[in-house]
């Protein structure tokens, strides 16, 4: 096996995301890396990985079963972890070509968010509304249920400016979905010109 290699890309007070690549291909394969890089990332040699059976990873004691989270796309992984909180992480890689950010705002995200977006030139607006997908997919996790009830919660559409800040942390109330959560964003360069968004967000109940 290869040097395991991975990046911390955000923090949120105890919380922690880290990347991982390349990412291992199959499924405990990737379990087992995202376990290693959290564990040197967090220095704690008693973090356990473990699938419960919905399929959603989680943590032995005495850690929050919930403090772990993990999003894979092509060759890159993203894990993040909480010892005391529930966390969720998402990673998505930019598509350059064919992607309506207004048209795909317009459709998931709620009303405010929606308006924000169509006023940025199509640069702009699509970077923000990648900004704005992983950092609710991340809220999302925290419910246990994902984007299963749609994207339109949290409504970041006062937070906009924070959001455009990488590492920047958002705390927000709770909504009809979701207990208070802090939630942080960041955008990496990528070959072939092909941005890649992280987003980690925590629970703050």
């Amino acid at each position: 096996m290869t040097a395991l290699q991975f990046d911390v890309v955000l923090r949120i007070a105890d919380a922690v995301a880290v990347l991982v690549r390349p990412a291992p291909d199959g499924r405990m394969e990737r379990d087992r890396a995202a376990q290693a890089a959290l564990r040197s990332a967090a220095q704690r040699d008693d973090l356990v990985i473990y699938r419960r059976p919905s399929d959603r990873p989680a943590l032995n004691p005495p850690h929050h079963e919930l403090g772990v989270s993990l999003s894979h796309r092509a060759d890159l992984l993203l894990a993040g972890f909480s010892p005391d909180a529930a966390v969720g992480v998402d990673i998505e890689i930019e598509d350059i070509n064919g992607f309506d950010p207004i048209a795909f705002a317009a459709d998931h995200f709620s009303q405010g968010e929606a308006a924000a977006i169509a006023g940025f030139d199509s640069s702009a607006a699509r970077e923000i509304c990648y900004r704005l997908w992983v950092a609710k997919e991340a809220a999302l996790k925290i419910s246990g249920r994902g984007i299963f009830d749609g994207l339109d919660e949290p409504d970041l559409a006062k937070h906009l400016d924070l959001i455009r800040i990488d590492g920047a942390s958002v705390r927000l109330e709770a909504g009809s979905r979701l207990p208070p959560i802090a939630v942080s964003v960041t955008r990496l360069a990528r070959p072939a010109d092909q941005p890649i968004y992280c987003a980690l967000a925590r629970d703050w109940t």
